[in-house]
């Protein structure tokens, strides 16, 4: 229930909407006026099950990839189809779909499904249509030319709005359910879908927004196993929580890269051990203490060695040595929050190539930055707030004369604005604006001027306080 306050807020936040309450939080979408090809999905599963073969589910090594290949394994396993899950490993592969990985698993009659990736994978879908199988694209990337020629590509960027906040497992769990309609509202693909879209820090708005209720209001008892885990762990649920809080209390306790808890992060949530599942998120937790400590040795380093000439334009850019895998994004999104700049740092592989983690903050797209520069990478891609690239043939001196060259020349305003809901004369209960939560990207808490100071909403598992603060809150 809106209270006045919070209703305040968003007409604010939607002054051309004609109701500002639909804008923020939807009716259940019609997911397929979103999303383009699913017409060419469902058609490629008709023919799979009518002429044999398997499905290969090739995701993303990040939250949200796996919670999509869960999202993939469970529908798609549940109507009858073989479903074989592929994952790249950060720490060795390159950015999109990688031959090695699908040899002698990827035959001619299947079809190759990916999640959270491919949008930019020209090599790769050429490489697996040359074999003979059939390729479906499902992403939420920025579409950059050329884009590879698979027979479907199913990525709301090609439509725009509304569609657009979901995240990579979001893409898939809103086509499959279109084509699957029982599937739709499971507890357990819920919770799948809201990690993976929080961990992602998509727009906590429009269809992510339905979502995010609709797995606040699920039952814990639909759930066991790794899934009960989870949903059962997720700060305040119930109630007023952030993007932030479960990052810190989940996103981060599984982590990333090798010896991480997102090795065996699918296997975990397939299993319906809940007390076996809570042991071994303990064992995470230990792991994650752990790889705070590195990281924190990691950011203290990268601090000391910001390169100037990019600091005066606007960018954090940092060469290291060696990151340990799955890392390097991690650092690079601490590194953008503190230093309030768009992040780029870049390290060696063992083979002498060059591959480089990117992190958002304002109007700096990381995605097209990166692509305007793609002749001179092997692979370049993902999306406006993250992306990477991989380079070959280059040092380090001379990659970093190419990135300042390209940086000097891209117009930014990299520092986030913050932004002021109500000026008001009295400081308002904060409780009055809890009704609003989860705040996040693209929804940061509400913040009011009261005299000349700006007051921005502060919100933890028990408590909401104001704070007098200029940062954007994101």
């Amino acid at each position: 229930m809106l209270t006045p306050a919070a209703r305040k807020v968003l007409e604010h936040r939607f002054p051309d909407a004609s109701d500002p309450l639909m804008e923020w939080l939807p009716d259940k979408p019609d997911w397929h006026s979103g999303l383009p090809d699913v017409g060419v999905l469902k058609r490629e599963l008709q023919r799979l099950r009518k002429c044999g073969g398997k499905i290969v589910l090739y995701g993303h090594d990040d939250m949200d990839g796996i919670t999509g290949l869960y999202i993939g394994m469970k529908i798609l396993g549940g109507e009858g189809y073989e479903v074989i899950p592929l994952l790249p490993e950060r720490g060795v592969d390159d950015y999109g779909l990688q031959p090695e990985r699908m040899e002698g698993i990827l035959q001619p009659s299947d079809l190759l499904l990916t999640v959270d990736y491919g949008c930019s994978a020209v090599k790769g879908v050429r490489w697996a249509r040359d074999l003979g199988a059939r390729v479906v694209i499902t992403d939420h990337h920025t579409l950059n030319p050329p884009l590879p020629d698979a027979h479907g590509m199913v990525n709301p960027q090609k439509l725009g709005l509304p569609g657009t906040v979901l995240a990579g497992c979001g893409v898939l769990y809103a086509a499959l359910s279109s084509i699957f309609p029982s599937w739709e509202n499971r507890a357990d693909l819920l919770t799948a879908v809201a990690l993976g879209s929080v961990s992602d820090r998509v727009p906590l708005l429009g269809w992510n927004r339905y979502l995010l209720e609709e797995f606040r209001k699920l039952d814990l008892e639909e759930l066991s196993g790794g899934m009960r885990v989870l949903a059962e762990e997720w700060p305040s649920r119930d109630s007023a929580w952030t993007g932030s809080m479960v990052r810190q209390h989940i996103t981060s306790t599984v982590g990333k890269g090798e010896g991480s808890g997102i090795d065996i992060l699918l296997d975990f949530m397939r299993s319906s051990d809940t007390q076996g599942c809570r042991r071994a998120w303990s064992d995470m937790g230990r792991g994650g203490r752990q790889r705070a400590g590195v990281l924190s040795r990691l950011f203290s380093q990268a601090l000391r060695s910001r390169d100037d000439q990019a600091a005066a334009y606007g960018m954090t850019l940092v060469y290291m040595d060696r990151i340990p895998g799955g890392m390097g994004g991690t650092l690079a999104n601490k590194l953008s929050r503190v230093t309030r700049r768009g992040t780029l740092i870049v390290s060696p592989r063992d083979n002498g190539r060059l591959v480089g983690e990117a992190r958002s903050m304002g109007d700096w797209d990381m995605a097209a930055f990166l692509i305007s520069m793609g002749d001179h990478f092997i692979s370049a891609g993902g999306h406006k707030m993250a992306a990477g690239f991989s380079c070959e043939g280059k040092t380090w001196e001379e990659l970093r004369e190419l990135l300042l060259s390209r940086i000097a020349e891209y117009p930014v305003d990299p520092v986030p604005r913050p932004h002021i809901d109500l000026e008001v004369e009295e400081l308002p209960d904060p409780d009055e604006f809890l009704c609003l939560a989860p705040f996040g990207s693209g929804f940061l808490p509400p913040a009011v001027k009261k005299d000349k100071l700006r007051y921005l909403l502060q919100v933890g598992q028990t408590t909401a306080s104001w704070h007098i603060t200029e940062e954007s809150g994101d």
